[in-house]
């Protein structure tokens, strides 16, 4: 008989959760907010319909019914469900239990289809109690953290929307990683030197040209004007320190790399050859005091450009071991991601006599990185995984700062597919924009059904000490 009724309120609880989803659905344009109004809808009927019907539609279906249901006892009873949530400990207990009740019945003096017995018990007490307080920090944390997300971060500015065409890019034949890089990882914005104060440049790229728009700071908004055209399409983009000032640094499809001034003037151009790379950065390698330019393709092939009356190639080969890069950043070296089983290696190269000297290999025990960035002591990760968002299931996003033992430090936001709509973010540079000695962070957001980018809102965050103390506490939490 125990038996009987645990498999039938499992199965109640499949046809109560088919009427949440119906709720869910008709509030699903409000986001985050419908989310919170459909739960709140939810634990009313279950406390409604508990108290005056003797148990939810999908009990009475299956002809269960609650006991001593007075209103007080019930509202307890859905309270401390939290706790019992807790890895399904409290759910779990009912089999253990000789009544088969689980650990919210036996705090709130009810049970379900058997007579009145002794409920409470001294340590069952105090275990639902600890299971119920773990439980909501555990998962308030990370409602907080993941469906709210930033925490810790301040707007200080955002653009509206804009829309990029992928006209005349081969989408079709490219793989899974290959066409997110191409499309939603594609980076549109860098930060570089005009009239000797620094500038966010946003480039819109066409099928055989690129307009490059300033994107000028009007209160909290990001208003965008002309600066110049470029007659070549730019695929990777980046800002460089070549010459004593950060300009843009542009690789096109057609396999030219072009430096080009504050005035739009290609200042210097090259071709690669035979390098169909997938990942542009720049950064000081050497300690000269100038930047180089780092183009990695899929084979874990690397290319070193310099600037000298032009752009010129100083190095061509690998990193170091046959490794499957995922991405990298540079300080004083090479911090280079790669693909291994279900984590990732993080590698370490200093160069050093035009070539790569090992520092250090490690596991990262995190797969999926899509994009690495350089942060105080530390290091940002940024991901999107567009395979997710297309089925929308399991994590479609996540924003993480580690330090450099490897240990999370800040969750910036690990979303999960959900059916309502809202933005995804990437990150798109990290730089002191203001000169206060603080990194802002530049984030590209998409629509979470957006699986191309091709609408997208340009964003600054800036870090704040207490909300940066309260996301730590919360990652802590969750």
């Amino acid at each position: 008989m125990k038996f009987a009724v645990i498999f039938s309120r499992f199965a109640s609880s499949v046809i109560d959760y088919i009427l949440f989803g119906v709720i869910y659905y008709f509030l699903l344009k409000l986001g985050v907010a419908g989310f919170i109004i459909a739960n709140l809808i939810f634990f009313l009927y279950r406390v409604l319909a508990s108290t005056f019907l003797d148990g939810t539609i999908g009990m009475r279906l299956l002809r269960l019914k609650i006991y001593n249901n007075n209103i007080k006892n019930v509202v307890k009873r859905e309270i401390f469900r939290i706790g019992s949530a807790f890895y399904y400990i409290g759910y779990l207990y009912a089999f253990l239990d000789k009544d088969g009740r689980c650990l919210h019945d036996i705090i709130s003096d009810t049970y379900v289809g058997y007579e009145k017995r002794e409920t409470k018990k001294g340590w069952v007490v105090v275990l639902i109690y600890v299971l119920f307080v773990v439980s909501l920090l555990k998962y308030s944390s990370s409602f907080l953290l993941n469906e709210v997300g930033l925490i810790g971060l301040k707007k200080l500015a955002s653009s509206d929307i804009y829309y990029q065409s992928f006209e005349g890019d081969n989408l079709l034949s490219l793989s899974s990683d290959e066409l997110y890089l191409k499309t939603l990882g594609r980076k549109y914005t860098v930060v570089v030197d005009i009239e000797g104060k620094k500038a966010i440049i946003r480039l819109s790229n066409k099928l055989k040209y690129s307009e490059i728009y300033r994107l000028n700071f009007n209160g909290n908004r990001l208003i965008g004007e002309f600066l110049y055209r470029i007659d070549l399409p730019l695929q990777y983009i980046s800002s460089v320190n070549f010459r004593g000032k950060r300009e843009l640094l542009g690789v096109s499809p057609m396999g030219y790399i072009v430096l080009i001034d504050e005035n739009g003037n290609v200042v210097a151009k090259n071709k690669l050859t035979n390098f169909d790379a997938f990942m542009l950065k720049c950064g000081e390698l050497d300690e000269d005091g100038l930047d180089e330019a780092v183009l990695l393709d899929r084979n874990g092939n690397v290319q070193i450009l310099k600037y000298d009356n032009g752009i010129k190639l100083i190095y061509s080969g690998k990193v170091g071991e046959d490794v499957i890069p995922e991405c990298f950043y540079i300080d004083k070296g090479i911090y280079l991601v790669t693909k291994a089983n279900d984590k990732n290696l993080f590698y370490h190269y200093t160069f050093e006599g035009g070539r790569f000297k090992f520092q250090f290999k490690k596991d990262l025990e995190k797969d999926g990185i899509n994009n690495i960035f350089k942060y105080n002591d530390g290091f940002l990760v940024s991901s999107i995984f567009r395979n997710n968002m297309s089925l929308r299931i399991g994590n479609i996003q996540k924003l993480e700062f580690y330090n450099k033992n490897f240990k999370k430090i800040y969750n910036f936001g690990n979303r999960r597919a959900r059916l309502y709509a809202f933005y995804v973010r990437n990150v798109e540079d990290v730089v002191d924009l203001d000169g206060d000695g603080s990194l802002e962070i530049l984030l590209k957001a998409v629509g979470s059904s957006d699986v191309y980018g091709q609408g997208y809102i340009v964003e600054i965050y800036k870090p704040t000490k207490l909300g940066l103390f309260l996301n730590r506490i919360l990652t802590l939490l969750e």
